[in-house]
């Protein structure tokens, strides 16, 4: 028997009553089948929710098999909110698919029982979001240089440029297309200390900016779009 902590990203259902759980863990991404889950009667029912905390006893090697578990956190309340839900869903997926890329696992879980946890607590939840796209840029590699040009390390006069991957001065850029304000945000979200920092300050149009700026990035160096995300575009209109 071996015991797993993890947040589940997603489920499917397996043969006629049972379910495959995706849990995100320390680890990485384990499966886990929880057989007769789907039944009303199953002892399993609160165990295998999408958006839950749990700690699971499972026994088996490749897929393991779900024999008994505690739901530490349940986030329902982001379920409440159709625009915080698919918020929550985009995030969810780009989590699932950057799961199997080698990184930190343990320091991204940890980070993201955080964020759940100030999702689930505040209404002014984006900026969280958008801090862990930041963040995981860095794990996995491709982070944006926002400390000096790209090319030449000038670090006056910088503005971002989604292809060259960071910030680029007025020599290197041909066309300035995010404000100072979206820049300064981004820095303060990539560098932010969740454990210590105060209050995220932004204004709204610099958060849509950033908002598109990310999705730029995502596509640009790591050929990648959710599809919550495309659901929010019609949600929030951009």
């Amino acid at each position: 028997m071996e015991t797993i902590e993890g947040l589940i990203l997603k489920q499917i259902n397996y043969k006629e009553s049972s379910k495959i759980l995706y849990l995100y863990t320390k680890n990485g991404l384990i499966s886990v089948l929880a057989h007769g889950s789907n039944k009303l009667k199953s002892p399993y029912l609160n165990l295998v929710r999408v958006f839950s905390h749990v700690k699971l006893s499972v026994s088996g090697k490749d897929l393991k098999t779900l024999r008994d578990g505690e739901v530490i956190n349940r986030y329902m309340e982001l379920t409440t909110d159709i625009e915080k839900y698919t918020y929550t869903l985009h995030l969810l997926e780009t989590i699932y698919y950057f799961s199997s890329h080698e990184h930190d696992h343990e320091k991204l879980f940890l980070f993201l029982i955080k964020i759940f946890n100030k999702i689930k607590n505040t209404e002014d939840y984006i900026p969280y979001i958008n801090m862990v796209e930041l963040k995981l840029l860095y794990l996995l590699g491709v982070q944006p240089v926002l400390d000096k040009c790209v090319v030449c390390q000038e670090k006056k006069g910088l503005n971002f440029s989604v292809k060259d991957g960071g910030l680029c001065c007025k020599e290197h850029i041909k066309t300035i297309k995010y404000s100072n304000e979206t820049i300064n945000l981004l820095r303060l979200l990539y560098y932010y200390n969740i454990d210590k920092d105060n209050k995220i300050e932004y204004d709204k149009l610099s958060l849509i900016s950033l908002r598109k700026l990310l999705d730029e990035y995502y596509e640009f160096h790591l050929n990648y779009q959710s599809r919550s995300r495309k659901l929010l575009r019609e949600l929030l209109g951009y």
